[in-house]
């Protein structure tokens, strides 16, 4: 089980999604995007920082209001570079390791998951290693973040919530993408495409096709024109090929994280991985799970695509 009033040190190999979604299922959470901050080269001090005075700031506000204290995760901190990770590790001295502290604190609920115990912040939270033993049927946490009704996601305006659909194919070539196209345009929705087509992942320019239809514009270089509002509906189609690397899932699991209810996200996932054995479901395991997202399986019956005329 995790302790409370101090860190908790968690080493999973690969599937940070799920086990930061068990823990909050376990625990009868709801997480929300301050309560994870996902590691990547480009993550800071100061955003460590800010997560750890969220961890024990709400200690205080939480025992005013006798609520329950919120889960705060740093998840993969082998990421970050060589300086931050010198720097993350003297900040969680200061502020999780200092008895003085602590003896002033209630208790914070914080778990950090890393992959290996190599990295710098493992090492310095090695006393801290804990294994976490899940009880999936405690909580459905997908089901709170995301609909699975296409409908009720057209048509809620109150309490909607974002919508994750999965279109695949046994076969090459049975249209995918036009399908896609097809069930978004017969809604009168518009269309954002983002093509995955390589193993690396441009973050920069990624984030700033997302951005530009954000509610929130604080960059006017990369806004665009319309103004839109918190009832306005976009639906990203998000085309992976197959020559992307498992490095797939960690863009997925900030992107799930960080979406607003107005978002929906048709993704069409390859028949097939040039680099990798296995199912989709085993290299993209963060689209896959437990609780399964809505799923189309595209084939010539189904699939309006036809060929035209030489």
């Amino acid at each position: 089980q995790l302790c409370r009033g101090k860190p908790n040190l968690i080493i999973e190999r690969e599937k940070g999604f799920a086990k930061v979604l068990n823990l909050y299922k376990c625990l009868k959470m709801i997480p929300r995007a301050e309560h994870v901050l996902i590691c990547k080269e480009t993550t800071t001090e100061e955003d460590v920082e800010c997560l750890l005075l969220r961890t024990l700031l709400c200690t205080k506000e939480d025992n005013k209001q006798n609520t329950q204290t919120p889960l705060h995760c740093l998840v993969w901190p082998e990421k970050l570079t060589k300086r931050t990770s010198a720097k993350v590790a003297k900040l969680l001295q200061h502020m999780l390791l200092k008895q003085a502290e602590l003896r002033q604190m209630n208790p914070y609920l914080f778990v950090v998951i890393s992959s290996n115990l190599e990295n710098e912040i493992a090492i310095t939270l090695q006393q801290f290693k804990c294994t976490f033993n899940t009880n999936e049927t405690l909580l459905n946490v997908e089901d709170n973040l995301y609909t699975k009704e296409w409908s009720s996601f057209l048509i809620k305006r109150a309490n909607r919530k974002p919508f994750v659909q999965l279109y695949k194919s046994k076969n090459v070539g049975m249209g995918k993408t036009w399908r896609i196209k097809h069930d978004i345009e017969r809604k009168r929705l518009e269309r954002i495409y983002v093509r995955f087509n390589s193993s690396t992942i441009d973050w920069d320019s990624t984030v700033n096709t997302f951005w530009q239809y954000h509610l929130c514009q604080f960059n006017e270089k990369i806004a665009i024109k319309k103004k839109r509002t918190k009832d306005d509906l976009v639906v990203y189609h998000l085309d992976i090929s197959s020559c992307v690397s498992k490095e797939m899932n960690d863009f997925l699991f900030q992107l799930f994280f960080h979406v607003n209810p107005n978002m929906a996200f048709f993704i069409e996932i390859p028949s097939k991985f040039d680099s990798f054995p296995g199912t989709a479901a085993d290299i993209l395991y963060t689209l896959f799970p437990k609780s399964e997202f809505p799923t189309i399986n595209v084939n010539e019956i189904n699939n309006p695509f036809e060929f035209g005329e030489e």
